[in-house]
């Protein structure tokens, strides 16, 4: 995450709109790292541009579509804002998921290389419950 954040920092440096571009093609990393965090940086870099090629814009107005949800919540005294938050990582995370299987269909990662293989088996079982 802390390369994540220098490589955003130094696409900032060289001009605004590539600082943009750039942070929402490295969006996806932190869902990458959650999923197999032996991973690597650089690859989960290469694997988040490779998602969200062509994607930029959609998520940026998916993006935007919350901007209504966080001026209504600054109306409510900035309360609103703790529940429309977690409703946008949300939001996030169920994009990550759709990339993803997008990124496996195209032969971009397998599902090894994601930790999928083990997850799966794990919830081919019964469950502890």
């Amino acid at each position: 995450m802390l390369y994540r954040g220098v490589m955003n920092f130094l696409w900032y440096l060289v001009l605004i709109i590539p600082g943009i571009i750039k942070k929402y093609s490295y969006m996806m990393v932190p869902y990458i790292l959650a999923d197999n965090p032996n991973i690597g940086h650089k690859r989960a870099l290469e694997l988040s541009e490779q998602m969200t090629y062509g994607h930029k814009l959609n998520i940026f107005v998916l993006e935007l579509s919350f901007l209504g949800w966080y001026l209504l919540g600054l109306l409510a005294c900035c309360i609103g804002i703790i529940f429309v938050h977690p409703y946008l990582n949300a939001t996030m995370a169920e994009l990550y998921l759709v990339l993803r299987q997008q990124a496996i269909e195209k032969n971009l990662c397998t599902c090894e290389e994601l930790m999928l293989d083990l997850i799966l088996r794990d919830n081919d079982g019964f469950s502890e419950f």
